[in-house]
């Protein structure tokens, strides 16, 4: 089994002449966006720095000891830069156009940076979620608005690419891999002709109308989407495009995480199709939100997360420890919703559960197994060494 991080182990001594871009360099590209660059890599119209100076820089200005607080399933992006200043692949890419505005009034989550892969064309990468119940409310409240990171993410595309006339890539993970539809689809014609290919890496769709619309028909064919065998973000709303059904070490909804995804070479391993999982995920939100509004949405969304953040968990995947407190605050939460989403919000967070629960129990089966192979181990150690201790001397001659 083998990740993007093995990928750049084995391929990393291959420049871009010798070995085309492809869809594994798009991933390691789309969730570089995840390193916090802040005062690493230069902003818009500022400057340039290479992949391996940013990386020096970041390591000066950012300690192990303060990188492993970060618990969330994104903590591998520090070590994914290392790794790319350290390959010859990617070492002297440029990276530039920095920006990050997160603003908790205005609602906004918005961050991209562009790369300049040294193969004629760019790739533009825009930040997603983690896996904080903050981060995937973000991606549900795509069901009902238009966040203020699409605006952003249209006006970054214009702003970064107005008046050049190379070809450009762009995509993201999780929630990037929807704005950088949204970009594309939004953008000026002379802009668009120039865009190679967009990817999603599990990315939420859009609204009907918006797929039904002529400017989202006209970049639809260079859409690559690609999602994990248990999808759920990748399947909200509807898919732009069919998707590339790949496999994952981790269990559940922690499939999200792009570090699992399996490859083959250079290649994604496939499967033929998302699980059960997946498909009743998208079958039962398909329906609901077909009979909701807009503003009913925005009811069912809010209620739903408020269940989730009862448990005083920060994270989605650390609703394995909520312990009792925890559960029983969420159960109070649930009894507390009256109105027509309240049993909606209780089938959704039963699925979610019953997900983590799976998860879980195959974590404490895996440690299980690890112990019983270290005892089964150290008995046959034990006896070998009974053994030889039971064997007649030798006499010398």
């Amino acid at each position: 089994m083998s990740n993007f991080l093995d990928y750049l182990a084995w391929r990393g001594d291959l420049t871009f002449e010798k070995d085309p871009f492809n869809s594994i360099d798009a991933l390691i590209l789309s969730t570089l966006s995840y390193v916090d660059f802040k005062d690493v890599v230069p902003g818009r119209g500022e400057g340039i720095i290479t992949i391996e100076e940013a990386s020096e820089k970041f390591f000066k200005i950012h300690s192990e000891e303060e990188l492993a607080q970060n618990k969330s399933f994104i903590n591998y992006a520090p070590a994914l830069l290392k790794a790319l200043a350290g390959s010859e692949r990617f070492r002297k890419a440029y990276l530039l156009n920095f920006v990050d505005d997160t603003d908790i009034s205005r609602e906004i989550q918005f961050a991209a940076v562009e790369i300049d892969t040294s193969d004629g064309t760019s790739f533009i990468s825009f930040r997603g979620t983690d896996d904080t119940i903050i981060g995937w409310k973000e991606d549900f409240n795509l069901s009902y608005m238009t966040v203020p990171s699409e605006n952003e993410a249209a006006l970054y595309l214009k702003d970064v690419t107005e008046g050049r006339k190379e070809t450009v890539r762009i995509g993201g993970h999780s929630k990037g891999g929807h704005l950088a539809i949204y970009a594309a689809m939004t953008a000026d014609p002379e802009i668009s002709s120039r865009i190679e290919k967009v990817y999603s890496f599990d990315g939420p769709g859009f609204n009907h109308e918006a797929m039904e619309s002529e400017k989202f028909k006209s970049v639809q064919p260079k859409i690559i989407k690609i999602i994990p065998e248990t999808s759920i973000i990748g399947r909200l709303l509807e898919n732009s495009t069919e998707p590339v059904v790949v496999k994952s070490t981790e269990l559940g909804i922690m499939q999200h995480d792009p570090k699992s995804w399996q490859l083959e070479g250079k290649r994604f391993e496939t499967c033929a199709s998302t699980d059960k999982i997946s498909d009743a995920f998208d079958e039962t939100m398909s329906i609901w939100l077909g009979e909701m509004s807009f503003d009913d949405r925005k009811v069912f969304v809010d209620e739903l997360f408020s269940v989730f953040e009862a448990s005083g968990c920060e994270y989605l995947s650390t609703m394995t420890k909520v312990g009792v407190r925890g559960t029983r605050a969420m159960i109070e939460r649930m009894g507390q919703i009256r109105n027509d989403s309240g049993a909606k919000v209780r089938t959704l967070v039963k699925m979610f559960l019953i997900n983590l629960n799976t998860l879980k129990d195959n974590v404490l089966k895996e440690k299980f197994e690890e112990k019983t192979r270290r005892f089964t181990l150290a008995s046959n150690k034990k006896n070998k060494t009974e053994s030889l201790k039971t064997l007649p001397e030798k006499t010398g001659k």
